[in-house]
């Protein structure tokens, strides 16, 4: 079911995420994500709260990757890449549902409803003007290879900043997908930049702009929010929130940019200078 509206101009689309039948069938919901047991321990109304947020978030931008993979995956469908190439895009897509509904069942462990607002275009994902082979090369060198190498950076991170729990175990889950979008986009670069034959190179210089556009659009992005960091100052409702896979924001922060600084000398290999 979704729920249109209008926030400041933008369309805005509330998607509920809930269950058919078929998942308590036998059969069918042997198919589906089986989520970890939870357990959450008991919550003040605000760890509740921000835990929540946090848990929905993270589905919301689950569900986005979907939608970015499926273009990914057309688009290399449209240009007639290699079957290879076509099956992991397409494997990406299946990864992102699956840890869609990791998020959504973390979230309705902590009382939240299955429910997410996005903007249109952000479901929508619409292909520009540009030739098909320009449109991928963008997000094979933005989205992939400095978009999901930071983000995987980012969930090995929380993994390792969290204690054990349902929720780490989420993430630990989300983080073993996440190698494969980390590293595809360099592993792209490398097999178009050594002369595959079914997309040309369009240079080094015009690969590097892009992966600085998308680097420098990342830099600029405010990726906590102030109340998760007051919470932290207090040591119970940090406890609270580490022990529902909220890890602390400051470090979050922290290991995002270093991400960002890292990505150099990750592109160096490729001759492509940051």
């Amino acid at each position: 079911m979704s729920r249109p509206r209008s926030d400041g101009g933008l369309s805005v689309l509330t998607l509920d995420f809930d269950r058919s039948p078929l998942a308590d069938d036998g059969f069918f919901g042997g198919k589906l994500v089986a989520a970890p047991r939870f357990d959450p321990p008991a919550l003040s109304p605000t760890a509740r709260h921000l835990a929540q947020r946090a848990w929905l978030e993270r589905a919301r931008s689950e569900y986005v990757g979907v939608m970015i993979a499926r273009k990914l995956w057309g688009l290399c469908v449209d240009l007639n890449t290699p079957r290879d190439v076509q099956e992991l895009a397409l494997r990406m897509v299946l990864d992102e549902q699956r840890h869609l509904s990791l998020c959504i069942a973390a979230a309705e462990a902590l009382g939240a409803e299955p429910a997410v607002a996005f903007e249109l275009p952000d479901l929508q994902q619409p292909r520009t003007d540009a030739p098909i082979g320009a449109q991928l090369v963008e997000m094979v060198a933005g989205t992939y290879a400095v978009g999901e190498a930071v983000a995987l950076s980012l969930v090995t991170h929380a993994v390792k900043a969290l204690p054990p729990s349902g929720f780490r175990d989420v993430l630990r889950a989300i983080a073993a997908d996440e190698v494969l979008h980390g590293r595809i986009g360099r592993a792209l670069l490398t097999v178009i930049r050594d002369g595959a034959g079914w997309l040309t190179w369009p240079g080094d210089d015009a690969v590097g702009a892009i992966a600085r556009r998308w680097r420098d659009a990342m830099r600029a992005r405010d990726v906590i929010e102030d109340d998760e960091v007051a919470a932290f100052r207090d040591a119970a409702l940090a406890a609270e929130l580490q022990a529902v896979g909220v890890p602390d924001p400051i470090p979050f922060a922290a290991a995002y940019h270093r991400a960002l600084d890292d990505l150099p000398a990750a592109f160096a290999p490729l001759g492509i200078r940051l």
